[in-house]
């Protein structure tokens, strides 16, 4: 068990918990996938495999729990990067461009989401979703809007949401085969999205 280095037991809980997902963040980033092993996360916190077990269940709660802890921070940064006195259509290509972005800078998140999460468990899976929640939100607002400035086709909710998410999804998963062609994802994303969006 390591030295308790904080003021409280508390304070060292949350050290130990920050010091394990820190140590998962980075071997996800240096491996390039979220299959890594719990023993090795440990060590690399400086804890004993089981006290890894004190913090988090298994693979997929530590995961879980890195996204939660990341995901709402960069959206947020993400969304506030789009002006929102644009056009929708515009503010939709912007979003939409700047997610492939951030799939292709940072391999951690990006992998977790586009490449692991359809491995989790469906806890996981719903946590994750959860995160995601700020973004989903965003997105159907920007279609709304589009459909009462007269730019977007009116389709059911549901299914614009769903076929937005997709095709972001798609777009981003294309940077793992080749991640030197985010201009051209980019650039092929917005035609395509906005093209099956576009109202006329």
């Amino acid at each position: 068990m390591p030295r308790i280095r904080a003021a409280s037991i508390d304070e060292h809980k949350e050290q130990t918990r920050r010091a394990l997902l820190e140590a998962a963040q980075a071997m996800i980033d240096d491996a390039g996938t979220a299959e890594v092993p719990l023993g090795e996360i440990a060590l690399a916190a400086g804890v004993g495999r089981t006290t890894f077990y004190d913090y988090f269940d298994d693979r997929d709660d530590v995961i879980a729990s890195l996204v939660e802890e990341e995901l709402p921070g960069v959206l947020s940064d993400l969304i506030g990067s789009v002006p929102t006195n644009l056009p929708a259509d515009q503010r939709l290509a912007a979003l939409a461009s700047r997610l492939v972005e951030f799939v292709a800078s940072d391999r951690v998140l990006g992998v977790i989401l586009h490449k692991e999460v359809g491995r989790m468990g469906v806890g996981a899976q719903e946590r994750i979703a959860a995160a995601h929640a700020q973004l989903a939100s965003e997105m159907a607002s920007i279609y709304r809007s589009g459909v009462e400035e007269g730019v977007f086709r009116a389709l059911p909710p549901y299914l614009a949401g769903r076929f937005i998410q997709d095709m972001i999804m798609s777009g981003a998963r294309a940077l793992f085969d080749d991640p030197r062609r985010v201009e051209e994802v980019k650039k092929e994303l917005e035609t395509f999205l906005l093209g099956g969006l576009r109202n006329g």
